[in-house]
């Protein structure tokens, strides 16, 4: 008989809910056959069997949580083996049907992907008495010669977690600790009460989590973009014979990453702990994706090694694909410098929350129609607003200014673009 548990697959994802079982008991199962689809706060995930044989019993059914180390499946393997609870589980990307029209993202339409995530082995100590804890919170504890086994976790199950090993070292963060959120009751009346997805209560926590820690300040500016409007309209048709989508989100990405370039500090992440600032050598473009369950932000790897026809195709692949949930865990890990578009749902200006943990994003607002002076005379202009948030620990003002004017010198001069 063979044990299929739910397995740790890091990122802090300790547990999944049940989506869809592909099998029901009594079954006959092949090695890879699709057993059920589990919705985590990252993906949703394939989990396929790892043994051939008889399903005799499923872990929760449909809606229900599963975590890690759950028992996902009990298998009469066709070998008549003993239970093999170390065999490796692999995790496949969820696989759907592909859309007839593109979603609710930034761009593009979607596509599918079958790409792999990966295989996992749950780590088990020597006495058999199994420490939950997250890949990270491993690493850090390798690091720093750290027992897990003396760690008291605070993710489920007793999970251990990277904020449970700073925690020992923290230095206190003012205010932070000590703020107790006060109670919200059900109200009085008439109401609906709504559970938040998975993906939602992810995205509280980073939200949080930036906020509490991120001193944010906020530029502002606006861009008269009547050439980039022109040079556009007469690079679609090129773009397009070529199967591309040219937006104006391309063209700002490429004068974000050149801005990048000329201004390090921008492409780094502050770690509070020890007082030091990674500035990475390579620039992995976040853009954030409206999707129908909420905000998810993959990276364009190496977006500064791209031409502007690869680095559209990228962003179009990436958006769409994420649309459909069928992003991976590695595309949207180890970001150093995030867009978000605000203007894709008709707004001007907005103040965006830095992606922890980089040190600074960059809000994009809709093109409008503008009375602006030109050579002393008013005129009529397309008109794009840009907000730019930066940590203020490590980023003052005046640096921000500069790195905002650079991006509007390029937009307003389209054609340097290419020349960079």
């Amino acid at each position: 008989m063979f044990t299929f548990k739910f397995p740790d697959i890091g990122e802090g994802i300790h547990e999944g809910t049940i989506l869809k079982w592909h099998v029901k008991v009594g079954d006959k199962v092949a090695e890879g056959d699709l057993l059920v689809v589990v919705e985590t706060d990252k993906v949703n995930a394939e989990l396929t069997s790892p043994e051939a044989g008889t399903i005799k019993e499923l872990g929760p059914k449909e809606g229900g949580i599963i975590h890690v180390g759950d028992t996902v499946a009990l298998i009469d393997n066709a070998s008549g083996g003993n239970e093999a609870p170390e065999k490796t589980e692999s995790i496949k990307e969820t696989k759907e049907e592909k859309p007839k029209e593109s979603g609710a993202g930034v761009v593009g339409e979607i596509v599918v992907s079958d790409e792999i995530i990966g295989s996992y082995q749950a780590e088990v100590k020597s006495t058999s008495t199994r420490v939950l804890a997250s890949p990270v919170a491993r690493k850090i504890a390798s690091d720093r010669s750290i027992d897990l086994s003396q760690v008291s976790g605070t993710g489920e199950q007793g999970r251990i977690l990277k904020s449970d090993l700073e925690n020992l070292t923290r230095k206190p963060v003012a205010q932070a600790s000590s703020f107790i959120a006060p109670e919200v009751k059900k109200p009085n009346g008439e109401f609906e009460v709504i559970k938040i997805s998975r993906l939602r209560k992810a995205i509280s926590n980073a939200m949080t989590t930036s906020k509490t820690l991120v001193p944010h300040t906020v530029l502002m500016d606006e861009i008269i973009v009547d050439d980039l409007v022109d040079f556009r309209t007469k690079a679609k048709t090129y773009a397009a014979d070529r199967g591309v989508k040219l937006t104006y989100l391309t063209f700002i990405s490429k004068a974000v990453i050149i801005a990048l370039k000329e201004f390090p500090i921008f492409n780094a992440s502050f770690n509070h702990d020890t007082d030091e600032v990674y500035i990475k050598k390579f620039i992995n473009l976040g853009i954030a994706v409206d999707t129908k369950d909420g905000l998810i932000v993959p990276n364009v790897k190496n977006a500064d090694q791209l031409t502007m026809l690869d680095l559209a195709r990228t962003i179009d692949d990436l958006a769409t694909r994420t649309n459909a949930r069928k992003i991976t865990l590695e595309e949207q890990q180890n970001g150093t410098f995030t867009i978000t578009n605000f203007g894709s749902v008709g707004i001007s200006h907005g103040t965006p929350v830095i992606y922890y943990p980089e040190l600074a994003i960059l809000g994009i607002g809709k093109i409008s129609l503008k009375p602006v002076v030109k050579n002393g005379k008013i005129e009529i202009a397309s008109v794009l607003p840009l907000s730019l948030a930066v940590d203020h620990r490590i980023i003052d003002g005046a640096e921000g200014g500069r790195f905002l004017l650079r991006i509007k010198q390029l937009l307003e001069n389209p054609t340097t673009l290419m020349l960079e």
